[in-house]
């Protein structure tokens, strides 16, 4: 039977460690999925199809592990560590983390590489500030996510669905990680301020 491998990245240079010998202590080690490395996937191109948050570990949560988000189209290099439904991705220029080499995300929104990036769904936003992502228009439902100033957020529909709440924010539903959607407050009570910007689909 194949030995299960993690593969530890640190600035560039990878190494196979044997995941009974070694003891993780970076994020990883709050993780009990089982991880294993794939060679055949090493270095593996692969095309964002959606856009997806991603974390700096395999379960994809919680929200305080969140790294940031890739857009749809975007090109990614596995570094051929997965978990089931997760794959690891070098984040390349650091565009996300300047100390994070690596980050993972879900699988399912992978597909191979071509000339043509998918054209996004949704209207396109970059967030102005850290916002929290809650389950439904109002502050009133619970926080499922959230976005780091700069992040890119794509909206579910374009145009983008909203509804103004009874103090007068405006909502606008957005696409989050693992297919599933959340609301963002796009603006202050009243309808004053906007906590989002829009801008081009990458």
């Amino acid at each position: 039977m194949t030995s299960k491998l993690l593969r530890k990245v640190a600035f560039g240079t990878a190494f196979l460690l044997s995941a009974g010998s070694v003891s993780v202590t970076s994020a990883l080690a709050q993780d009990t999925r089982a991880l294993t490395e794939n060679t055949n996937l090493i270095r593996g191109c692969r095309q964002l199809n959606e856009s997806v948050s991603v974390f700096d570990n395999s379960s994809l949560g919680p929200v305080s592990n969140r790294i940031g988000t890739l857009a749809a189209g975007t090109r990614v290099t596995l570094t051929g560590a997965v978990a089931v439904g997760r794959a690891q991705v070098f984040l390349g220029s650091g565009s996300l983390s300047s100390v994070q080499p690596v980050g993972w995300l879900d699988a399912s929104k992978l597909g191979p590489c071509s000339s043509t990036p998918p054209t996004p769904t949704g209207a396109c936003f970059r967030a102005d500030q850290e916002l929290v992502v809650r389950s439904g228009p109002s502050t009133g439902y619970g926080v499922v996510a959230g976005y780091n100033r700069n992040d890119l957020v794509v909206a579910s529909t374009n145009p983008p669905t909203q509804q103004t709440s009874s103090d007068g924010r405006r909502w606008m539903q957005v696409r989050i990680y693992s297919g599933t959607t959340g609301w963002i407050a796009r603006t202050g009570t009243n309808g004053l301020g906007s906590n989002v910007t829009p801008t081009t689909c990458p």
